[in-house]
């Protein structure tokens, strides 16, 4: 078949091929062959029925049928043939199909642009890791120590600071009450900040059965708008108190701490200080491949097809929406997904045009980064990392999981994610890199 490419510009390109009219006439034939199998003529046995017949009660229908699915197959034909990286469906701008004649097709296609990557090893990074100090050390032993802190019950004193409150209660603005404004065997921790700040304080003192009237006044930007600005009044029963108690920071702490192997407090301090220095280490290099990223985009800058500008201002005005109601309160998930519910207008083009081309630019260029350094996830790659994040979460069943994963973009988005990562770090080793340990409160300063 002859394809013709034409450039629109960097980011359309236009079709142009032939079918030949015996191609179509051969389709047309197999179309009333399997019709003829299929369809009951009155007087004509089944598979019997003449084509002439066949084409005087089928014939427009079928020519329409036959001529699009050839040029659908023959457009998405030439899209491989020509290796063009497509973005969406191409949209058909002019179909030439006269009788007994070749039939000429032209269409138009939005793709990826071609990205020629500037040489960008004389990039100089300098990666800067915070000093791992005493009290880090300490903060981190410190909450070592209080998750594995034992709770018991206390009786014979009123509720403090920091305890563990069991209560039930009711709330009214005015008279009345409203959703979600009670409940009972409701867990507390007193002055922990869980709560409003009068309610959250107004619980120390009480004693176990005792009954307390608290009038709250409730900020102004509350999610729950039908209380927001309001008084409320609150009446609390105090159930039952409890207390953590903190185990002695030694030798036998250390050795009892779970699924590790510290022989000491010693051991285990210079532990801790080698898990908080390679976390450090880690986190500075993920900065320096953001830093990189941005480096190597800013270097190539590159065309974006208005189609995928759409999509992604689309996908983080839907990003926008869910944090807003996760932040109101209001999140949910009912198993579907809110993906596209999202209507694109003017307004959200012009809010979220420049970032979403920022986003996208990095993102081709870094594409072309990995095809160029012949980088791939493989499938073993991407299996380790599912069975990894899948024993954080608690473990499950690893093929079901990427099933799951597979239909909702999950395992899509990881995949990319660890190409990324996979891309930089290839990028990252033909750079100059230096590393310098620098005090937290400085690294801060800078940001």
């Amino acid at each position: 078949m002859k394809i013709e490419i034409a450039d629109v510009d960097s980011c359309n390109k236009k079709i142009k091929f032939e079918i030949p009219h015996q191609e179509y006439d051969k389709k047309i034939k197999q179309y009333y062959q399997r019709l003829g199998q299929q369809v009951k003529v009155p007087g004509f046995r089944k598979g019997k029925v003449p084509i002439a017949i066949l084409e005087k009660q089928f014939g427009p229908d079928v020519k329409k049928e036959v001529l699009s699915n050839l040029i659908s197959d023959q457009l998405n034909n030439a899209i491989v043939e020509k290796d063009l990286r497509a973005v969406g469906e191409p949209h058909l701008l002019e179909v030439n199909a006269e009788e007994g004649t070749d039939i000429t097709v032209s269409a138009s296609i939005e793709v990826l642009p071609t990205v020629e990557l500037q040489d960008y090893s004389g990039i100089k990074l300098t990666v800067k890791t915070p000093r791992v100090t005493d009290e880090d050390i300490d903060r981190t032993m410190a909450a070592i120590r209080q998750r594995a802190a034992k709770t018991v019950t206390v009786t014979d004193r009123p509720a403090q600071d920091k305890d563990l409150l069991k209560i039930d209660f009711t709330s009214k603005v005015g008279d009345q009450p409203f959703a979600d404004g009670s409940a009972r065997d409701q867990i507390i921790r007193a002055g922990a900040g869980q709560l409003i700040e009068g309610l959250d304080k107004g619980m120390i003192g009480m004693k176990i059965g005792e009954t307390r009237n608290l009038r709250v006044p409730m900020p102004a930007d509350y999610h729950n708008k039908e209380i927001a600005g309001k008084d409320v009044d609150f009446q609390i029963t105090l159930k039952g108190i409890q207390e953590q108690k903190l185990a002695d920071l030694d030798d036998e702490f250390a050795r009892g701490v779970a699924d590790k192997n510290y022989e000491s407090l010693d051991d285990m301090k210079q532990n801790v200080r080698s898990e908080l220095e390679d976390f450090e280490r880690k986190e500075a290099r993920k900065a320096a491949k953001k830093t990189l990223a941005e480096k190597i985009t800013a270097m190539n800058q590159v065309n974006v097809p208005e189609g995928l500008i759409k999509n992604q201002v689309k996908f983080m005005a839907e990003q926008a929406r869910k944090k807003q109601e996760h932040e109101d309160g209001h999140a949910h998930d009912d198993g579907h997904g809110h993906d596209g519910d999202v209507e694109m207008t003017p307004e959200l083009l012009k809010q979220y045009r420049e970032p979403a081309i920022k986003a996208l630019q990095e993102e081709l260029i870094l594409d072309q980064l990995a095809r160029e350094l012949k980088l791939e996830v493989t499938e073993e790659e991407l299996e380790r990392e599912v069975k990894n994040m899948l024993q954080l979460l608690g473990g499950g069943n690893l093929q079901q999981i990427k099933q799951e994963w597979a239909k909702n973009g999950i395992l899509a988005r990881l995949h990319n994610r660890m190409k990324r990562d996979k891309t930089l770090d290839a990028a990252l080793a033909k750079v100059t890199v230096k590393e310098e340990k620098v005090d937290r409160k400085d690294l801060i300063a800078d940001n």
